[in-house]
């Protein structure tokens, strides 16, 4: 492992959890509720004179599942991609590429344009939908700490759309309706004032909430802030984005509730602030019902959910 080599040379001494992933685990479920108690607890460390942790792209890919991807194999998809993608669909993964974080330029001096238009050329290829935009605003994290392994980047994140929220990549993008769904009826349950306030204001999650259900809120900044909310994602399920856009509007609901145009607040949600969205996140478990929270976790990969929210939602008093 470069990265491991490169460590030991500086000398730069290993955390409690990089030493844990480091080690062999004899029961595959023990050691990964053990890594998501330690990174709840503990988070990912950020060495003196790193600017990220340096061992996050690994935490991810245990949690994610993710195998090791051969640089052959990318390679492969890569020639594919050349052959086989229109202009069209080309032009519109460039289209999406160019934007991608725009403003920030730590982002920029870790990731080229042409290594993510590579990813999701292979993305393309590999996926019955092709490609659909947004997938480079999900792919900006874990390229960025991946940056030193596109083939792993690019498994990750075919992970993530594959197995853990295939419905937000469909064409109609189904899931991501689902949730915008969600985050309505979640936002009424925790504070009803707040969400009364804006129905009045004929503002519905599908207007505002869109692009954070879409990106797993990686569409606003600061990027270290994105990373430390994916630590947990991967760790405890992508359906917890959903909370975590709950929280972020009830963090910032002094403002939307004294603005006359809340939009303007709404229209780029306020920075992120990620300690506080996480435990504001877990302390609305406690308030909702198993049934709800249930449908909350399988949003993203189960094509039942929007009906049985509506059932839900017929029994229930919201």
């Amino acid at each position: 492992m470069a990265q491991g080599k490169e460590d030991e040379i500086k000398g730069r001494r290993k955390d409690s959890i990089e030493l844990f992933i480091g080690s062999s685990q004899l029961f595959l479920e023990n050691g990964l509720s053990q890594l998501r108690y330690m990174i709840l607890t503990e988070g990912l460390s950020i060495p003196d004179g790193y600017d990220q942790c340096p061992y996050r792209c690994y935490v991810w890919s245990i949690l994610s599942r993710t195998q090791t991807f051969s640089t052959n194999h990318y390679l492969q998809l890569l020639s594919e991609s050349e052959s086989s993608l229109s202009k069209e669909l080309r032009a519109k993964i460039k289209g999406d590429t160019f934007r991608t974080l725009m403003n920030d330029q730590k982002f920029h001096q870790k990731v080229s344009e042409e290594s993510l238009i590579r990813i999701l050329s292979c993305i393309a290829v590999t996926n019955d939908v092709g490609y659909v935009q947004g997938l480079n605003v999900l792919l900006a994290p874990i390229a960025y700490c991946c940056h030193r392994s596109e083939p792993q980047a690019f498994a990750i994140l075919h992970t993530i759309i594959t197995y853990h929220i295939p419905l937000y990549i469909t064409p109609n993008l189904e899931g991501v309706h689902t949730g915008l769904n969600l985050v309505e009826v979640v936002l009424k349950m925790i504070d009803p004032v707040l969400s009364e306030a804006l129905d009045s204001k004929f503002l519905k999650p599908e207007i505002y909430a869109f692009p954070s259900v879409l990106t797993l809120s990686a569409c606003t900044p600061p990027l270290n802030a994105v990373l430390k909310l994916w630590d947990f994602l991967f760790a405890y399920g992508f359906h917890m984005n959903i909370l975590f856009i709950v929280a972020q509007l009830i963090i910032n609901r002094s403002q939307i509730l004294e603005s006359e145009q809340p939009m303007k607040v709404l229209r780029n949600f306020p920075s992120l602030e990620a300690n506080e969205i996480i435990k504001l996140s877990l302390s609305f478990i406690p308030e909702l019902p198993k049934p709800l929270f249930d449908l909350i976790v399988r949003h993203g990969h189960d094509k039942s959910v929007p009906k049985k929210l509506k059932a839900f939602l017929a029994n229930a008093d919201v």
